[in-house]
């Protein structure tokens, strides 16, 4: 009897060892075939995630890595630092940087997954605590590689949505402004419209003082904002803040040079057509800013334009049509964006758009050398 129970007990443990050992065999074709199809993700995913962040951060991280690994079951996540190692992204990374990584890891994630399908995406004021400069370089990022995704963007900072207007990134006809908000009735909202429509609203209701000053307001974002897209040089402010005098006659400057130096640099390579046309860019920027009489209403700056408020309605008005086609000079007349001066440091190569329609080089031809 003994051994016979012993001989069953040695086939049910054989047979149990047999099923252990296909157990574990499944199991570790399963682990490692996830595994690898995870790695698959982590790499593919990986490789996105580093070029956006690049070039959010373009301006001090332009050689940035990462390593995505499976870990544990949960993700390992090691990012470098100054070529000082991998680390966890809250080691030594700013809570801006933070932030910025977390969404480009989201917008290479969902490309990843929903490839084409990725069209609608909403992102609830993600950027509270990256600097100004990146922001304006997230908007960028989304209109350009994101042009078939529809985003819903939230924020409570102005500096912000201004970002994502002088981009192109946002129209004016799709920002909704909530001018309160409670629990019973929900959001109120400001009324929409284009900047230059609400300035003419106001001076069509004789509010000359009020269309003035949101004119002044406008001009000074405008210019602001045309001196970073051209470079432009501004005199130094220990507090950071300029007015009109101080923004809007360096930009109308380096714009003038600009072009100018596009053009002597297509005149080295014979190019005749695109000397003409940017001949013609030229002269149609030189008589905006003659019509805008920029001689008159922005040079002393003791005036402020204060004497706007002076003004009567169809005198204002026509300062507003001036001054509309003039910073409409600025933008690309397909993309609507910002004409800007490329690379953002160092030697300039283009001045040019997003859409590419507008791009004119600063490259010579170069001179015939002899050597003896």
């Amino acid at each position: 009897m003994r051994l016979e129970a012993l001989r069953k007990a040695n086939a049910a443990a054989k047979t149990a060892e047999a099923k252990a050992a296909r157990a574990k065999r499944v199991f570790d074709i399963y682990a490692q075939t996830s595994n690898d199809a995870l790695e698959k993700v982590y790499e593919d995913v990986q490789t996105h995630f580093v070029d956006l962040y690049r070039r959010i951060n373009a301006d001090d991280e332009s050689t940035f890595e990462a390593k995505l690994k499976p870990s544990l079951g949960k993700l390992g996540f090691g990012v470098d630092f100054y070529k000082r190692g991998f680390f966890p992204p809250g080691a030594y990374h700013s809570e801006g940087h933070q932030d910025s990584m977390g969404l480009c890891l989201y917008l290479a994630l969902m490309k990843y997954l929903l490839g084409s399908g990725f069209t609608f995406s909403v992102l609830d004021d993600v950027l509270m605590s990256v600097d100004a400069g990146h922001r304006r370089e997230v908007s960028k990022l989304l209109k350009a590689e994101f042009p078939d995704t529809q985003f819903v963007l939230t924020t409570h900072d102005q500096a912000r949505l201004k970002f994502m207007s002088t981009t192109g990134l946002v129209a004016a006809k799709d920002k909704v402004l909530f001018r309160k908000w409670t629990v019973d009735e929900g959001p109120t909202t400001w009324g929409k419209g284009d900047v230059w429509d609400e300035i003419r609203e106001k001076a069509a209701n004789d509010d000359v003082p009020g269309a003035a000053s949101a004119l002044r307001r406008c001009t000074e974002h405008l210019s602001a904002e045309a001196c970073r897209a051209l470079r432009a040089k501004v005199e130094f402010s220990v507090d950071g803040h300029h007015d009109l005098g101080d923004l809007l006659d360096p930009a109308l400057g380096q714009m003038k040079s600009l072009l100018k130096d596009a053009r002597l640099a297509a005149d080295t390579w014979s190019d005749t057509e695109r000397v003409a046309s940017i001949t013609a860019m030229e002269k149609q920027f030189a008589d905006a800013v003659a019509a805008a009489k920029v001689e008159q209403w922005q040079i002393n700056p003791a005036v402020h334009h204060n004497e706007w408020a002076n003004l009567q309605k169809p005198e204002i008005l026509a300062v507003i049509d001036a001054f509309q086609k003039l910073f409409a000079l600025f933008n690309c007349t397909q993309c609507g964006v910002l004409i800007e001066v490329s690379p953002g440091r160092g030697s300039r190569e283009f001045l040019q758009c997003n859409c590419g329609k507008v791009k004119l080089s600063f490259m010579h031809q170069p001179k015939d050398q002899t050597f003896a």
